[in-house]
């Protein structure tokens, strides 16, 4: 399979290969660096841009109604997303006047349950954050900063309830580890043993975030 590869040369010291949920190809090398080994790296990672290219692709076929804002998520159920001239989140679909409307539409009517879901959460794991509340990220689910307020991204209702669950505990976490140590994941672990492919699963959603 042959590739489009965009070739970044910078200041650095190594190469880098990335992949965007779009399949766009970006190569980041030092400035001085030969073809020859640009095309002798990128060979030896062809198994792996194989591997992540046929992931999402598959990705993108499964989510077509999604990606055609004919369809959206609502706590990881598909609906059909209906514009027309309300906003409601019924058992059978989402009803918006436009996806300017969405935030709004999502926190008021599934704000309540997801904040008892923290609350109820908080208590199991003895971590409380000062304050919780929503905003509309570009690049991530969820923050805590140092005065432990945890703020998360409203797409995160989107997403199916173990994966809320994650991200929660996660941001938990950062009330007592304000990084990503060998210490913080260890909390992470006693109580999600397997967050490892829980991460991994939330990374499946990521295309969310560039969608609304």
């Amino acid at each position: 399979m042959e590739y489009n590869v965009k070739i970044i040369r910078c200041k650095r010291k190594s190469l880098s290969l990335s992949v965007s949920s779009e399949n766009d190809i970006i190569l980041r090398c030092p400035k001085l660096i030969s073809e020859k080994a640009v095309t002798e790296f990128l060979e030896s990672k062809k198994q792996w841009l194989d591997k992540v290219i046929s992931k999402n692709t598959e990705k993108r076929i499964s989510n077509g109604g999604i990606l055609e804002y004919k369809e959206i998520f609502v706590n990881g159920r598909k609906l059909p997303l209906i514009i027309e001239n309300k906003n409601a989140i019924t058992g059978n679909a989402v009803y918006v006047k436009n996806l300017k409307n969405l935030k709004n539409l999502y926190i008021s009517e599934l704000s309540k349950s997801f904040f008892s879901f923290v609350k109820e959460i908080s208590e199991w794991v003895n971590l409380q954050a000062t304050q919780i509340k929503f905003r509309h990220y570009k690049s991530r689910w969820g923050c805590c900063d140092r005065k432990r307020i945890i703020t998360f991204n409203y797409l995160l209702l989107m997403l199916p309830i173990e994966l809320q669950r994650y991200v929660i505990i996660h941001e938990l976490c950062h009330t007592v580890y304000f990084n990503h140590s060998p210490s913080f994941w260890k909390l992470v672990a006693s109580f999600l043993p397997d967050y490892k492919a829980l991460r991994n699963a939330l990374k499946n959603f990521d295309f969310i975030i560039k969608l609304y």
